[in-house]
């Protein structure tokens, strides 16, 4: 796997947790037929707006791009860009870009800056836990499973298949209701097929990392030689956090600033993280003053006010047109449970469509690469509706009346959600019907379990509402700020919802890009944020070509 180490530091602060990569697999994981139509796409969408200055290579033969955020999208975005400097890459995996008058192959190097707890996967994150006898607790608390409709997403998961990224999840599936519609959780159970991370969704986006990488175990140079020494494609800095970006106004190359370890994580209390937040600057261009020729986010609340922990200082002209894209978003809570024994049920995960606390519930041990692990305990994800999370929003907002962020506490979690979720869950169980289906293994009533451990989680940007901003919503509420909506509506099968626009944003001028789910034109979901950094990674690509 990735080795992880801390960085040296500057100024007697350290700079995050810092991962050398250097691709060695000769494959791009998208088939050429796929790539080139994405690729004549994005070239098109390229056109309209002329870039005000030609950025040029920090070393006459490399571009340097900053990726803000190591979920799905940001994975993504990092390995294709890094890719294109590998010169094993087969031909027909690698459109050869040359630069304006044809001096020279595109070249480029990146670094990516994740301020996750546990690392990289963003939004598909994976807890680990050991419980008092040893035994390992294990859940998927963010993106339960992805589907693949759009030729685009199938031909990229036949390769990570092929690659032991991904399987196909399978089990006993049920829901309360009898057919998909709007209120159900992404087509499940009714629209197969389902995929998950092999041994969790937190591995997707690590293992898009490592298997066209390898580690560089060179640890024992100083912060400044290694940088000038460095011909990795990727650099990946875990535990940071990106708190304000500047741009030079001479060579117009961007310097990345902000902070590292438990003032970076978005629960870490708000004395702490403004204790320890500065002008750190990160990464290894803003170290040696070269500056990153572009930069591209991932979280769009990068682009709200400062009282959001993910807030990078973007200049407002781009902030702007990101909020008007995201438009409102859709907030969730996830609990955690586990059980010292097995629960007597029939199913491994249900939907809900008919509940008003829950929306879907999934046994961890009947995925697989979880499910090879015989010595961990049933644990259950519970996965809130978004009519319950935007109550609880309401009633315990993301700001104080002073407008300073409130990070989620483990003592809220575990005394609000976390036991309502699991109230909600066991009441099911319980009744043992659920949609006139008969949920136990065992006739008649049966006793549950005891819960050895349970915690939460706060979504508050779960995903994009399938609500335009534009259309009238009774739903829609904007709370400190923040538009939220938890109206439904259809989540499977992924469809391109807006063909006349692109799929990401971008700034020629300014050299900033925005991807991710919030930005995509399909169907919100894990799809279309794949689509997005793939399409937004390609359009960059193009961008520097011009040049």
């Amino acid at each position: 796997g990735v080795e992880k180490r801390t960085a040296p530091t500057d100024n007697g602060r350290a700079l995050g947790r810092f991962v050398a990569i250097r691709p060695i697999f000769t494959y791009l994981y998208l088939p050429p037929t796929i790539r080139s139509t994405m690729q004549n796409d994005a070239a098109k969408a390229g056109t309209s707006t002329p870039a005000a200055f030609s950025p040029q290579p920090s070393n006459n033969s490399v571009f340097y791009v900053a990726v803000v955020g190591g979920g799905i999208a940001g994975s993504c975005v990092a390995s294709v860009l890094s890719q294109k400097a590998a010169p094993e890459i087969e031909p027909w995996t690698k459109k050869v870009r040359r630069r304006a008058g044809g001096s020279g192959d595109i070249a480029v190097r990146v670094d990516l800056f994740d301020q996750g707890r546990s690392g990289v996967g963003g939004r598909s994150s994976h807890r680990v836990r050991k419980g008092d006898e040893g035994r390992s607790m294990r859940w998927d608390h963010g993106c339960q499973f992805f589907r693949a409709d759009t030729d685009k997403l199938q031909a990229v998961v036949s390769d990570w298949i092929r690659h032991g990224i991904v399987e196909e999840w399978t089990g006993n599936f049920t829901s309360d209701g009898g057919a998909s519609s709007s209120n159900d959780f992404f087509g499940f159970p009714f629209m197969p097929p389902f995929y998950v991370g092999s041994d969790g969704m937190q591995n997707i986006s690590r293992r898009i990392l490592e298997i066209c990488s390898e580690v560089n175990n060179d640890c024992q140079l100083e912060e400044e030689q290694r940088c000038k020494s460095s011909e990795n494609s990727l650099n990946v800095y875990t535990g940071t956090r990106v708190s304000n970006v500047k741009q030079d106004s001479y060579t117009k190359k961007w310097h990345l600033y902000g902070t590292s370890g438990e003032a970076a994580y978005h629960d870490t209390p708000e004395r702490i993280a403004r204790s320890q937040d500065g002008e750190l600057k990160l990464g290894r261009n803003s170290i040696l003053d070269q500056g990153y020729d572009a930069v591209v986010f991932t979280d769009v609340s990068s682009s709200f006010g400062k009282w959001h922990r993910a807030s990078a200082g973007i200049p407002e002209e781009f902030a702007a047109r990101v909020r008007e894209r995201v438009g409102s978003r859709v907030p969730l809570f996830t609990a955690m449970i586990a059980f010292d024994e097995a629960l007597a049920v029939s199913f491994d995960a249900i939907s809900f469509q008919e509940d008003d606390v829950l929306w879907f519930a999934s046994k961890s041990n009947s995925k697989p690469g979880i499910s090879k692990n015989d010595d961990s305990k049933e644990c259950w994800t519970l996965v809130s509706t978004p009519e319950y999370a935007m109550k609880k929003i309401l009633e315990t907002p993301m700001q104080d009346p002073n407008g300073e962020f409130i990070p989620q506490s483990e003592e809220y979690l575990t005394t609000v959600p976390g036991p309502e979720l699991e109230a909600a869950f066991r009441n099911v169980v319980r009744n043992n019907t659920c949609g006139g289906l008969r949920l136990s293994t065992v006739p008649g009533e049966f006793s549950i379990p005891k819960t050895v451990y349970l915690d939460a989680q706060r979504w508050g940007s779960a995903l994009p509402s399938g609500v335009r901003s534009k259309e009238e919503s009774k739903t829609r509420k904007v709370i400190s700020g923040v538009s939220y909506d938890s109206g439904r509506t259809p989540l499977a099968p992924t469809k391109l919802q807006s063909p006349e626009e692109d799929n990401f944003i971008s700034d020629k001028n300014l050299m900033l890009f925005q991807v991710g789910d919030m930005m995509s034109r399909y169907t919100p979901g894990f799809e279309g944020s794949v689509i997005s950094a793939i399409d937004g990674a390609e359009h960059l690509l193009d961008t520097f070509s011009e040049f």
